[in-house]
């Protein structure tokens, strides 16, 4: 007999031993830490347990406000996939037939899933398909893993090297200097950051599963670009969240040495996977991906349409105007703004 009950912190140890064997590093309780306390999230967290009490599915899943007021749950901001965690296909199945009693329970306005391995068609949600992920097999052997990316890809990831521009470092102290170039490069997509401590959050809850990849220019020492790196020993990937760099360096083929150096750490950490993150189909980030010899995988994110009301994806003609407005702005009102803005985002 199974039934889903709020989280409490007396399943914690439970919670994350299930997480880490049928889930990510992203369904530990560690995530759920870091966004309640960097966005003044709530709880919206359940699991499914059976009639000993023992715990056979996980839903992680915040509450709040989106950017049109409405108080929804996501199932997560700030990640772009996480497929329900479950011991068993029933469990699995419990878990989505228990949403909509969720949603009345927390009055929410609407939930959003983020789904890549498990596919749902079914009248009660509305479907994107927009984004997808690509995820690098990592080989035992460097040049093995290499060998898998198109000629023009490995030209310039050796020209790097040969010309020997660039260093790189995993040295937690530059995470206010890769913070920097972060922020520079959101502005420059029309997107607002969180703040610094977002990230340091991640080194002060898994610090045995966060790494911080810099990019330094080797005249300058100047950080030019880098990658926060999580590695999730239960389904043996590296993921790459967040990063950014300096377009100025494009030319150098400043990612290219960053993708590189990411595939390197990742085998030494004796990953099987590199997770190269969320991009639009066909969009400029799709196209230098796909060079490395990953195959997109489709992600479905999905929307509730219950009785307490729908959501859906955001207006992309909406926010086309306010990312044109956000990049004309002036960084001393966009980084602070921005800040606080976020959380109402939930990217």
């Amino acid at each position: 007999m199974l039934k889903c009950i709020q989280y409490s912190d007396r399943l914690r140890d439970e919670w994350d031993h299930l997480a880490l064997t049928y889930g990510t590093i992203f369904h530990t309780t560690a995530i759920r830490q870091i966004l309640l306390e960097s966005f003044k999230y709530q709880c919206g967290y359940h699991a499914v347990v059976d009639g000993e009490n023992r715990i056979e599915a996980l839903l992680p899943m915040i509450t709040g406000r989106n950017l049109s007021g409405k108080r929804v749950g996501v199932s997560l901001p700030f990640v772009n996939y996480l497929d329900i965690c479950a011991s068993s296909e029933e469990a699995t199945d419990f878990v989505m037939q228990s949403l909509p009693a969720i949603q009345r329970n927390l009055s929410l306005s609407g939930i959003e899933l983020r789904f890549k391995d498990r596919q749902i068609d079914s009248p009660a949600w509305r479907s994107c398909r927009n984004n997808v992920t690509f995820v690098l097999p990592l080989l035992a052997d460097e040049e093995a893993t290499l060998a898998q990316t198109s000629g023009s890809c490995r030209n310039h990831v050796r020209k790097t090297y040969k010309n020997d521009w660039f260093v790189a470092s995993f040295d937690r102290s530059r995470l206010a200097d890769f913070y920097k170039v972060y922020v520079r490069r959101m502005k420059q997509l029309g997107s607002p950051a969180p703040s610094l401590d977002f990230f340091a959050a991640f080194f002060r809850h898994l610090p045995a599963n966060s790494f911080l990849l810099t990019v330094l220019n080797k005249v300058t020492e100047q950080v030019v670009g880098g990658m926060l790196l999580l590695t999730s020993p239960g389904n043996s990937t590296l993921y790459y969240p967040y990063g950014a760099n300096l377009v100025e360096y494009n030319h150098r083929y400043l990612n290219n040495f960053m993708y590189w150096e990411a595939a390197r750490f990742g085998i030494r950490q004796g990953m099987k996977f590199l997770d190269l993150g969320r991009s639009p189909a066909e969009s400029g980030t799709y196209q230098f991906k796909q060079q490395w010899g990953a195959k997109p995988v489709p992600l479905q994110y999905l929307y509730s349409q219950g009785e307490t009301g729908g959501s859906g994806p955001p207006d992309r003609d909406r926010l086309r105007f306010f990312i044109g407005l956000w990049k004309k702005t002036p960084d001393f009102i966009t980084e602070p703004v921005g800040r606080r803005l976020i959380r109402y985002v939930m990217p």
